[in-house]
């Protein structure tokens, strides 16, 4: 694991944020995130999804080497398997509760921050994050604005606490 990666999350900035990153950069795709950099042309390192994004995008980039973290938890057990046996490349399971053989607890709770954790844990010390707005979750069409907003204060949370851990945590503008 490098030093330093890009984390990518599904906010409305990723766009305009993608013109920070280059083709160098160590990235890492917050599940929905993904479709946008497969669109630009770029295959991330790393994907963390709970399979609630455009998963073809995912299995997709799998197949040209990133690594895909898939989350199994309670609301997601008929994606897993309709999606895990298509996945052909490295896949690593996580969960948020003990793990069982074979999967992983990281820590974290929305993709984003579980992102953070799982690459923190793996050693990257510097996090530079795109297409993150905690404070203006992006609108989702069937989508509470409300618990989105709620699942960011944890996130944001989270982000924190691996700072406070010596992560240097920021936004990618800042670099």
């Amino acid at each position: 694991m490098p030093e330093a990666a890009v984390l990518c999350g599904g906010g409305d900035s990723l766009a305009s944020d993608l013109r920070g990153i280059s083709s160098g950069d160590y990235i890492i795709a917050a599940d929905g995130a993904t479709s946008l950099l497969v669109e630009r042309g770029f295959v991330p390192d790393v994907v963390v999804t709970d399979l609630d994004g455009v998963v073809d995008d995912q299995v997709e980039a799998n197949a040209e080497g990133t690594v895909v973290f898939v989350h199994a938890h309670g609301d997601n057990r008929e994606a897993l398997g309709r999606w895990v046996p298509e996945f052909r490349g490295r896949v690593v399971g996580t969960c948020q509760c003990e793990p069982v053989d074979g999967v992983f607890n990281f820590g974290g709770f929305t993709d984003g921050d579980r992102a953070a954790c799982i690459i923190s844990e793996l050693g990257v010390r510097r996090i530079l994050l795109a297409g993150f707005d905690l404070k203006r979750p992006a609108q989702k069409p069937g989508r509470s604005a409300e618990v989105k907003a709620r699942k960011l204060r944890w996130a944001e949370r989270i982000l924190a606490m691996i700072a406070d851990e010596g992560v240097s945590v920021e936004m990618l503008a800042t670099r």
